[in-house]
């Protein structure tokens, strides 16, 4: 019998709670280090514990600070009708670089950058800038780990149906999902192809039911694209018959390796430090494909055929050499 995550879903969900009940989605952390830059400022859309894009480029602004002697402080789990009140907060702080955590900050940062023209902002998970010279939009390639995941899953489906789940639409995830239709396509166009929203990037229980409903309706490859809400997918995989993940953000066969077929890694702790760090204030838009190490692909030699594991190298070579059409 497999093993479920029922423990993992527990621990997640209790610590959630927790930082909820002492108010997490107000605090403000600010490192000890001070220094005479006035510091970086980052605005979460959601858990700095979330085991996805918040944490690990939050953990990247974290490493900038210790290293660079760089003041930092963030909010987490910044709601849509709060953005503009807490970037404004920071930077009437007076902070010189404030990051917003996720594609739906794009309008927001843009109205304050605004109204604070010498603050750097930086669109994170973003690729618009508005034109404006104080913001920067930074992220990485969502097409192109969406088309390195279309070619796993369709190397892996038996029932020629796979999926893309996420929490809602933005640019990005747009981007992944037209991504993993060209690389499914790519192995065998007559694979279908479905992509859904929770509505939620953190509800593990909505993900898992919104997957077993994918698994009846004959979907075997399920590709998440979620923060802490990918557990609800893992764990729904585990408790059926010949279903597997191709994972997405994180390695998810750390968590799930007996269902987890592979993953793309995005390396948002790299670029959290790059923007935390200052080195991404020219008011351009920065995306990292293959070409820039923005994502590391990762596969389970047992699960991945020899077929799937010789495609998906031909397709990083040709992202990296940009032959294949596909955009970062």
């Amino acid at each position: 019998m497999k093993r479920t995550l029922s423990t993992v879903m527990a621990v997640i969900m209790a610590s959630a709670l927790a930082l909820t009940a002492c108010g997490s989605s107000g605090s403000t952390a600010s490192g000890e280090k001070k220094s005479d830059d006035g510091g970086v400022a980052m605005v979460l859309s959601g858990l700095k514990t979330d085991e996805g894009f918040n944490q690990y480029t939050y953990e990247g602004m974290v490493q900038a600070g210790k290293e660079l002697g760089i003041r930092t402080a963030f909010r987490e789990e910044v709601s849509q009708d709060e953005q503009l009140e807490v970037i404004r907060q920071f930077a009437q702080s007076k902070y010189k670089i404030i990051i917003g955590q996720g594609g739906q900050f794009g309008e927001a940062l843009q109205t304050v950058a605004k109204e604070f023209p010498d603050t750097n902002f930086i669109f994170s998970v973003g690729t618009e800038t508005g034109g404006l010279p104080n913001v920067t939009a930074a992220t990485v390639s969502y097409r192109h780990a969406g088309y390195l995941g279309g070619i796993m899953a369709a190397h892996s489906t038996k029932t020629k149906k796979v999926s893309m789940i996420t929490g809602e639409w933005y640019g990005p995830q747009r981007q992944m999902e037209e991504g993993f239709r060209a690389g499914v396509a790519a192995v065998d166009p007559s694979i279908q192809v479905s992509a859904i929203t929770t509505g939620s990037w953190s509800d593990v229980n909505t993900a898992r039911e919104a997957s077993l409903s994918l698994i009846a309706d004959g979907n075997d490859i399920l590709f998440p694209c979620l923060d802490a809400a990918y557990v609800g997918v893992l764990s729904a995989a585990q408790d059926s018959e010949n279903i597997y993940v191709v994972g997405s953000v994180a390695d998810m066969g750390k968590v799930a390796p007996e269902v987890t077929i592979g993953s793309v890694v995005f390396n948002w702790k790299a670029l959290g430090y790059e923007e935390a760090a200052g080195k991404l204030l020219d008011g351009k838009v920065h995306v990292l494909g293959m070409e820039s190490d923005g994502i590391t692909p990762v596969y389970d030699e047992k699960l991945l055929s020899a077929d799937g594991q010789a495609a998906l190298k031909k397709a990083i070579d040709g992202l990296k050499a940009g032959s294949l059409g596909i955009e970062p």
